[in-house]
């Protein structure tokens, strides 16, 4: 049969139709297959990359939680240390006072274990050996001995009260003379709390022979000993520390305390990560002496061995760096296991905190972390591949339609259709490069457009996130830096050395509200009989607060320092605002009390600038009322302004409290003042005969009492001053 060319037109317009149809539908599924295979390759390496990121980040993530942990858990239990340390301080200031100054005293007679049976919290007095004979009767003892002896008695208003507040375990506070006595209080829980006394421990107890006394004698400081070998209640054992005290020969004779570790064992015990983790405390030695481990290599059971001297060199070497004061995070063989050990000193007591995690339970969390990440990466490749099958039948069907039209526009169409694939194609290539300024302008007005938009936004959003984040992360890192600078320095500019005298006593305490403040408190002779004295309060808080009060702090001691004996102490206020006055156009200001006190007459004469009104404590009515003090101008803001100088005379026992107004505006959690009426009345009704670290340390409870959980809302700081005379 013969086609006319009507037929043989329309067959080969079929005939090149359909190739061009084939030809267009195979290129367009090449097309789209590259760009599949070119998302996948981008998702299997992003996918690798983060979660080979976000495995390492884990594990940083954990090693940095366990370094800050042993470093916190190393401070609590240091904290714990200068507690005891500081009771056996307290324990020998009160002996050495009683012996240089026994007119202070009267005397009390303490009971003999010999003559009753004592319980908890009871005092009594044993003699060495030396006071015993025959029948053991105690010898003649001398009338000076006898003396002695009545006045240190009063050593059980101190030991009681230390002893109480280390709570009910197995526990002794105790004073050893070199001249044979020894004064005790002792905590026993059990049997109803009454102590168990040998008779060795009543005629043979010599306490001048014991390690606490040898170790001590011939120090000044606190001495520490390891913990006792012995078990005690709850399978706790003791922690020992003792001191010398003195009296107008030199050395009498050591104080010290034996101490349950319940509440370090109990942090050691609740610090462990991970259901294979634990914690342990090693001495200088290179010993575990605490270990919340009951078996194995690191256990307290493995008795005083040196692991300094351990086969297994990773723990020989951590040892090492523990017994040396370091801190730090390393790996070592336990039992042959490998662990993640982090450590950190007490540098109070010369002791090594250490906490380990499996290594195997850290790589398996990590792990966790990475398969997460994977998995969701699997998600999102999944959703795209999805997408493109959608776009891919989306195209066949359209083909398919267009086969209609091939003569007149099949090829048009055709590369209409290819061309945007192929610049999305080549646009995400060079994006997987890492070129995030690439942009995809593609105007197809269907999904492959709103894919380009996508990966423009994506591309935008992940540079600016990371511009963002190393701006943000060097502007922390900066501030951070400047802030511990700027604190170290205004805490060095305060005075920490409290003088150790016999004619006044003197303690003060500064807390900042921000990580630096514009409170300060100074103190500084003026020569060998005045005593110059400055509590202030800068306006405002923080770097701007900080750095006023360093130039107040300075102004106000060089024009004391220099003029007082000149001029008096109001022209020397006067002069200093002046000072301060200059160039102060930011207007800042700082209230200021100043007062100069004669050591040897008792005569106190000060200026209150603008500052809250001080307490004073009337030794002889045992009653605090605030000084009356004139209303005088702020130091700063106006210069050319007259300062007031008043006076008044302390008596021996007179005490000065100073504070800011971060005391008696401190708020609560309703916003409600502490206020100057409450302060009065808690120091009428506390005792202000007592130590001043324990007055202010009383007065800030009270103060936190009524804060309750509210945050610091100013600048705390507290200082005083008792007149003891000549």
């Amino acid at each position: 049969m013969k086609w006319n060319i009507q037929k043989r037109l329309l067959v080969l317009v079929l005939i090149a139709g359909i190739l061009s149809f084939l030809t267009l539908s195979g290129l367009s599924f090449y097309n789209v297959n590259i760009m599949r295979d070119e998302m996948d390759d981008l998702g299997d390496e992003i996918g690798k990359t983060g979660a080979l990121l976000t495995k390492n980040l884990v594990t940083y993530q954990l090693k940095s939680m366990l370094g800050e942990l042993a470093m916190a858990r190393a401070d609590f239990i240091d904290n714990e240390i200068k507690i005891i340390s500081q009771d056996v301080q307290i324990i020998s200031e009160s002996m050495t006072d009683m012996m240089k100054n026994p007119y202070k005293y009267k005397p009390i007679n303490l009971a003999d274990p010999r003559e009753k049976s004592f319980k908890n919290f009871e005092p009594y007095i044993t003699y060495s050996p030396e006071y015993y004979f025959g029948d053991m009767t105690p010898e003649k003892i001398s009338p000076e001995l006898k003396q002695e002896i009545a006045i240190a008695g009063n050593i059980y208003t101190i030991l009681t009260p230390i002893a109480k507040s280390f709570g009910m375990y197995k526990s002794s506070f105790y004073v050893g003379s070199r001249k044979g006595y020894f004064i005790c209080v002792s905590v026993y829980p059990k049997n109803k709390g009454e102590l168990p006394m040998e008779p060795d421990e009543i005629y043979k107890y010599d306490c001048r022979q014991r390690p606490w006394y040898k170790i001590a004698i011939n120090e000044t400081k606190p001495v520490f000993s390891d913990l006792y070998d012995h078990i005690v209640d709850d399978n706790f054992k003791l922690i020992g520390c003792s001191q010398v005290y003195y009296d107008n020969n030199g050395v009498a004779g050591v104080v010290g305390l034996d101490v349950s570790n319940a509440d370090i064992y109990k942090t050691i015990s609740e610090t462990a990560i991970g259901e294979n983790g634990f914690s342990f405390v090693m001495n200088k030695d290179g010993e575990v002496i605490m270990s919340s481990r009951s078996e194995g290599e690191l256990s307290a059971k493995v008795g005083m061995k040196d692991l300094r001297l351990s086969n297994e060199e990773s723990l020989s070497t951590a040892a090492k760096k523990m017994t040396s004061g370091e801190e730090g995070i390393m790996n070592v063989i336990v039992d042959g296991e490998e662990y993640l050990l982090a450590f950190a000193p007490m540098e109070t007591i010369g002791w090594s905190f250490g906490t380990l995690t499996l290594r195997k339970d850290i790589d398996s969390a990590a792990e966790d972390s990475r398969e997460y990440f994977l998995l969701q990466i699997d998600k999102f490749t999944s959703h795209l591949r999805n997408q493109y099958l959608l776009m891919t039948l989306f195209k066949a069907l359209l083909l398919s339609v267009l086969l209609y039209f091939l003569v007149v526009w099949s090829n048009k169409l055709s590369r209409k259709l290819l061309q945007p694939i192929q610049e999305l194609s080549d646009g995400v290539r060079e994006i997987a490069q890492g070129n995030l300024d690439k942009k995809l302008n593609i105007k197809t007005g269907d999904e492959i457009e709103h894919l380009a938009i996508c990966f423009n936004t994506m591309t935008d959003e992940l540079k600016t996130y990371m511009e963002n984040l190393k701006r943000v992360t060097t502007e922390k890192e900066r501030i951070a830096t400047e802030l511990d600078v700027a604190k170290d320095i205004q805490n060095g500019m305060l005075p920490k050395e409290m003088p150790a005298r016999e004619d006044f006593d003197l303690f003060a305490t500064m807390t900042p509200a921000k990580e630096v403040g514009g409170d300060f408190y100074d103190f500084y002779m003026l020569d060998e009989t005045h005593l110059a004295i400055t509590v202030a309060d800068v306006s405002g808080k923080g770097i701007p607060a900080a750095l006023f009060m360093v130039i107040s702090k300075t102004i106000l001691k060089n024009f004391v320092v220099s003029m007082y004996n000149i001029n008096g102490l109001a022209e020397v206020i006067e002069r200093a605002n002046e000072k301060l006055c200059a160039n102060n156009d930011a207007m800042m200001f700082v209230t200021a009390f100043i007062g100069v006190l004669d050591l040897e007459t008792g005569e106190f004469v000060y200026v209150n600038a603008g500052h809250n009104p001080p307490v004073i404590y009337h030794a002889e009515e045992n009653h605090c009322d605030f000084l009356d003090v004139k209303k005088n101008l702020v130091l700063g803001p106006i210069d050319g302004m007259p300062f007031v100088e008043q006076k008044i005379t302390f008596k021996r026992g007179d005490l000065i409290f100073l504070y800011t107004d971060g005391v008696t505006e401190a708020l609560n959690v309703r916003d409600e003042e502490y206020l100057p009426d409450r302060l009065i009345a808690f120091m009428n009704k506390t005792d202000c005969r007592a130590d001043l670290h324990d007055l202010l340390k009383n007065i800030r409870a009270d103060v936190a009492d009524h804060v309750g959980e509210a945050e610091q809302s100013d600048d705390i700081t507290m200082f005083a001053l008792r007149f003891k005379g000549k």
